[in-house]
């Protein structure tokens, strides 16, 4: 088979890993890269013909487009395009001519890849379209169990890849548990705020340390990335002093639990998009509370320093909304809540799993649990809160099922990338997820 992969940061190792096991049992092997340095070592490991760049050098290349990929919605949600939203649109469009010859050369029946980056996403849509015969499979984890990953085969990670294996039956419910990458995440978070962390993002500034100037995932523009990192360092110090309820969830009555997200992050410019207005939605919640409900919400700690105090203030000057304290546990909060909501966050599926009622904006694979749905500002008008959470407890309980349905269709493997997690590169780890990739597709192309 022909397998592609698109380059991405450190995750690039880790597919380089896996790729070199698929090319050493006979499959063929190509890339797509942004980033230069990368590029030279992976020609320099699969040769300049199987080995595509991609880059700001695009943007004067001018080239016509191959289809509608709803450019300007990738523009906008692309944390780094968004900055030069035309010469985003120009990039998108002066790439998806290179990327269909590169693609159709190498008759590439699977690309592997994030749903992070724009040029991702036009991937992604270009395999989707009639213009490619090919699949684009998103490996990643699938949160609740611990070391679990699937093939996701939509943008928004709520579709998994089924396999047509049967596997005994799980006699027990997924048991809801924080996931491993949230450790992992505080970890890196801690480490960066040291004394150590925060000289070392000095030096990196000061010397454009792995800066690509044409690289089209980093924002180049000394100025802007100093400003950025300058302002998010001035909103930790003033966090601090944010009054913040230090408060037992079960003696706050009947509430909403909202869990805020780190931003930028694809979980939602991505995947929550037209619902990435975090404040809005609180806003939008809020106006659906019944009389004598409130509305909690927490800050997730990896995310302080993402907000203005101004953000802050203007949540806590609604009636009846409470900012608790970020280290309050989120599972204390769950299990008190009458609902859980959230745009993608897993805090809605550990809800679910706890047979407590829960909503996301954007859809997502644990939406099939009968007490998580998927709603929309159109829900949000229609209903109260309080006949959206009734609804919802009147549903059958379907955890075993959906328990099931899971597990069959994932994985044992750990497919963080290496920076966050070293022992993602370990040989036992990287035959877990060739073997699980091959099963994929070899069972995929016996059924067509």
């Amino acid at each position: 088979m022909n397998f592609c992969f698109i380059s991405n940061f450190s995750k690039t190792q880790l597919f380089s890993s896996v790729a070199n096991q698929l090319f050493a049992k006979g499959h063929s092997i190509s890339w797509i890269a942004t980033n230069r340095k990368i590029y030279q070592q992976l020609i320099n490991d699969y040769g300049k013909e199987n080995v595509l760049l991609i880059n700001r050098a695009n943007i004067q290349m001018d080239q016509d487009t191959l289809g509608e990929f709803k450019i300007n919605e990738l523009v906008h949600g692309d944390r780094v395009l968004r900055h030069h939203p035309e010469k985003g649109q120009q990039f998108l469009t002066n790439i998806q001519k290179p990327i269909f010859d590169f693609l159709k050369a190498h008759k590439s029946e699977y690309i592997l890849g994030e749903v992070t980056w724009a040029h991702e996403l036009l991937i992604h849509r270009m395999c989707n379209s009639n213009l490619l015969n090919c699949t684009f499979l998103n490996p990643h984890v699938i949160r609740i169990p611990n070391n679990k990953f699937a093939f996701f085969t939509d943008e928004y990670q709520s579709k998994i890849l089924e396999s047509s294996i049967n596997l005994p039956k799980n006699t027990t419910i997924i048991t809801p548990k924080a996931p491993s990458y949230l450790k992992i995440n505080r970890k890196i978070l801690s480490g960066n705020q040291s004394i150590f962390g925060r000289l070392h993002r000095i030096k990196r500034f000061i010397t454009n340390e792995n800066i690509d100037l044409l690289d089209p995932t980093l924002l180049v523009n000394f100025k802007k990335r100093i400003v950025a990192a300058c302002l998010e360092e001035w909103r930790r110090v003033q966090y601090k002093r944010l009054e913040t309820a230090k408060v037992k969830p079960s003696t706050l009555g009947n509430y909403v639990f909202l869990g805020l997200h780190k931003q930028p992050e694809a979980s939602v410019d991505v995947i929550g998009r037209y619902y990435e207005d975090q404040y809005q939605n609180i806003v939008n919640l809020w106006r659906t509370l019944p009389k004598g409900w409130k509305l909690v919400v927490k800050e997730h700690s990896i995310a302080i320093g993402d907000r203005p105090m101004a953000f802050y203030k203007k949540i806590k000057s609604l009636p009846k909304v409470v900012l608790v304290d970020e280290n309050i546990s989120s599972y204390a909060l769950i299990k008190s809540a009458r609902i859980v909501a959230t745009i993608s966050g897993t805090i809605a599926y550990e809800a679910a799993l706890m047979n407590i009622p829960s909503i996301t904006f954007a859809p997502t694979f644990f939406n099939n649990l009968n007490k998580c749905k998927r709603i929309s500002i159109n829900d949000l008008n229609r209903f109260t809160m309080q006949e959206i959470v009734e609804n919802l407890e009147k549903r059958p309980d379907n955890r075993l099922k959906f328990s099931n349905h899971l597990l069959n269709n994932s994985f044992e493997g750990n497919v963080l990338d290496p920076i966050s997690d070293p022992n993602s590169l370990a040989p036992q780890n990287i035959n877990a997820i060739c073997t699980a990739l091959l099963q994929c597709t070899l069972e995929k192309e016996a059924s067509v």
